[in-house]
């Protein structure tokens, strides 16, 4: 037993299995979130609300095959789509974000295919024209925390999540702005395909009123994403701290960043320290304040947003 306690406080245990443990545990609540409000709200809704990525192309897929050719492809077609569509896409995280993203990415289209397809759906109540809002706000917000937790922890819900994060970092734009252009661009073909016409639902909606819950949906869905996933932000860190060169160590080894060393004095205790300045992503604030925490609990650490960086600074992968 103390063996076990004793390897649980390990160093090899804290740096490389609980990170990864506390990654694989993230993108299966996130992919389930992200599931339960496609699945449970916006397939519930009477009016068609299109999510976005490759499950909102299976959506368009589907819809069109009932509206134009009468054909219903059925129940398990959602989840056979997005598994088939996302090896191409998979393809390119591999070899365009990391290695690792794209192996939690893997696990991540294989959960929510089987949400979308497979596990049981509950009734919330939302099958009718006066609930329809509720359901676009509601699946806009699981579908947005689902999708920007999954980034935040260094992996994704698979699709079109996996381009728009090899876009944000080659551009360091919003991950939640280029899904809303790409979810845009699906929510008008939707309105196309289904507006005017009889639904899988036996109800005639207008183009329009498909587009409009579908925006309100993909706006709700970038503002979570966006307050979840930020690693296209930059800060700059000061460590004031007594044990300077253990700590530089650990940046350049873990954390990958240069560092820059100012030697200060405290004004009341006239003891010499070590200002220790760094620039960071925003998601790597946790693993150096984690890190910071274990080699100098008595360390003074200030953070500040950072508009633009130039110069040599690498935009890196979460993962």
């Amino acid at each position: 037993m103390n063996k076990v306690r004793t390897w649980f406080h390990s160093e090899a245990f804290n740096n490389k299995i609980f990170p990864e443990l506390e990654r694989l545990i993230a993108v299966i609540v996130f992919t389930i979130i992200y599931g339960i409000g496609v699945s449970w709200f916006l397939e519930a809704s009477v009016v068609p609300l299109y999510t976005g990525g490759i499950p909102g192309i299976g959506q368009l897929v589907r819809d069109a095959m009932y509206v134009w050719f009468n054909i219903d492809v059925g129940n398990n077609f959602l989840g056979l789509f997005v598994i088939i569509l996302n090896i191409p896409v998979l393809l390119i995280g591999w070899f365009g974000v990391s290695h690792r993203f794209t192996v939690y990415s893997i696990i991540s289209v294989l959960l929510q295919a089987t949400i979308l397809s497979w596990f049981p759906k509950v009734n919330m109540g939302l099958d009718s024209v006066e609930h329809v809002f509720a359901a676009a706000v509601l699946g806009g917000l699981l579908i947005g925390i689902g999708a920007g937790g999954a980034l935040r922890y260094g992996t994704s819900t698979g699709g079109l999540d996996i381009l728009s994060q090899w876009y944000s970092f080659k551009k360091g734009k919003s991950v939640g702005f280029i899904s809303m252009l790409m979810n845009l661009a699906i929510a008008l073909v939707g309105a196309f395909i289904v507006g005017g016409s009889v639904g899988p639902s036996g109800l005639v909606i207008s183009g329009g009123v498909i587009a409009s819950y579908t925006v309100i949906r993909i706006i709700i869905s970038t503002i979570m994403t966006d307050r979840l996933h930020t690693s296209y932000q930059f800060l700059s860190v000061d460590i004031i701290t007594s044990t300077p060169q253990v700590l530089v160590d650990e940046i350049l080894l873990k954390v990958y960043r240069g560092v820059t060393l100012m030697k200060v004095e405290g004004a009341y205790s006239r003891h010499e320290k070590t200002l220790i300045y760094v620039v960071i992503s925003s998601y790597e604030l946790h693993t150096l304040v984690q890190m910071v925490k274990r080699v100098d609990p008595n360390a003074f650490v200030v953070t500040r947003p950072v508009k633009n960086v130039f110069g040599n600074f690498k935009r890196k992968t979460i993962a």
